[in-house]
């Protein structure tokens, strides 16, 4: 399904409108400024199917089987080299 496209003044004015066609419709909304997409609205099962399976897909596991990195633990300081 192609996302709505709606500018940030479009989502100020009518974001009860967005919201429940999003969540009622199922209608994802492309959020965009100066014609330049900002961010999607999705309904909340969709993200939360997506994030269910990052938590526990091969990517996940591939990061949480690295010892002090990835999922579960501190992020890398940046600049330092790596492992």
């Amino acid at each position: 399904m192609e996302p709505k496209t709606y500018t940030t003044i479009d989502l100020r004015k009518q974001m009860g409108e967005i919201l429940d066609r999003t969540r009622i419709a199922g209608e994802p909304a492309a959020i965009t400024r100066k014609g330049k997409t900002l961010a999607y609205l999705v309904p909340a099962e969709w993200f939360e199917q997506y994030m269910a399976q990052q938590v526990h897909g091969p990517a996940a596991r591939r990061l949480r089987s690295r010892p002090g990195r990835g999922l579960n633990g501190p992020a890398p300081t940046p600049g330092a080299p790596s492992p």
